[in-house]
């Protein structure tokens, strides 16, 4: 959203406020009152009201209060409450013999006690503005603590990106290289295989969101390209069942599966790895199941690319999706479900 537009969105209820509370002092019946009197009584307290809360949260919190210089902030709001603002005002009252006070001493009780009540009023606004101010910065300081730690994110992800691909890229070419003595028709539909994959990491991954049909396409190519190196790919199954298209991030499932592969040795007896994606009801769910090989350690099977995956799915979607990993002593299960828009 436009700055000068936000700006005007937050402040519109200070002016509002202060306008009608300015009308109501201002309004006051006095002796030899005409409209015009009323009016100028009227902005004459809508700009007090408004100088009091600007002064504080334009100037004075931020140059001093903020910045740690508690006695000059003191100084200057205590010359600004008491005697600057209640002078002023009280000198455009009895200049344009506005008011209550037209007419009276300015040693006169009457004169004293509007004095006490404008420096409470102005005090009032003031500390309006300061914690206006406090809370507009805490605001702001949030929007940049979240953007910081998107880019922070995103740089990490990239990073991961870039770890991953060459550990893929390796196996691939060294069961190319075998197909290629083998089955060299099969090794060129490998090959072809993954330029689309790498083609999508490259292109796609710029996007913020795609397709999830374009999503599972990489997801099955991927697959296939891993089951090259397996004596049974049978034990490796991908089910996928999307009644709606949804927009979905690219590459949010890629290492969980990654990691699946990495860590559960299908080459081992028993071994296997289930994979299942549904898209229903604006629902999207995912769920990874895996066999973990043996003599596996906690920290390696945890995976490199889990805790950012979290944090991601944290940003993108705070209250929207639900994230579940669950090991056992030989299985390793992760869960995700996401709320998303239709496209």
């Amino acid at each position: 959203m436009n700055k000068k537009i936000l700006f005007v969105l937050i402040h519109l209820p200070v002016w509002i406020v202060a306008f009608l509370v300015a009308f109501g002092f201002g309004t006051e019946k006095f002796p030899g009152g005409t409209d015009r009197h009323y009016l100028w009584h009227t902005l004459t307290l809508w700009i007090w009201f408004l100088c009091s809360f600007y002064i504080f949260y334009a100037f004075l919190v931020p140059r001093f209060l903020e910045k740690g210089k508690m006695i000059r902030f003191g100084i200057y709001a205590g010359l600004f409450v008491l005697i600057i603002i209640p002078l002023l005002v009280i000198l455009s009252v009895i200049g344009f013999k506005l008011g209550s006070l037209a007419g009276h001493s300015i040693f006169s009780l009457e004169f004293l006690l509007q004095w006490i009540m404008l420096s409470f009023l102005t005090a009032f606004c003031s500390t309006l503005g300061t914690f206006y101010k406090f809370g507009t910065d805490w605001f702001d300081n949030l929007n940049l603590k979240k953007e910081l730690e998107n880019v922070r994110l995103q740089s990490e992800l990239a990073t991961l990106k870039s770890r991953l691909n060459p550990h893929f890229l390796f196996n691939t070419l060294n069961n190319i290289d075998t197909l290629i003595q083998q089955d060299p028709a099969k090794a060129s539909t490998v090959l072809t295989m993954l330029s689309d994959l790498f083609r999508y990491m490259v292109y796609e991954t710029e996007n913020e969101q795609i397709s999830i049909h374009k999503e599972l396409e990489m997801i099955n190519k991927y697959i296939e390209l891993e089951k090259i190196r397996l004596t049974n790919p049978e034990v490796v199954s991908l089910t996928c069942a999307v009644d709606e298209d949804f927009l979905t991030p690219p590459m949010l499932f890629l290492p969980f599966i990654e990691n699946a592969f990495k860590h559960s040795n299908l080459n081992q007896p028993n071994a296997y790895l289930s994979i299942l994606i549904t898209a229903k009801n604006r629902e999207l769910a995912f769920r990874c199941t895996n066999t973990i090989a043996l003599k596996e350690n906690e920290a390696k099977t945890q995976g490199v690319g889990l805790k950012l995956i979290k944090e991601r799915l944290n940003l993108l979607y705070p209250d929207s999706h639900k994230l579940q990993i669950v090991k056992n002593q030989d299985v390793f299960d992760v869960i995700l479900s996401i709320l998303e828009h239709r496209v």
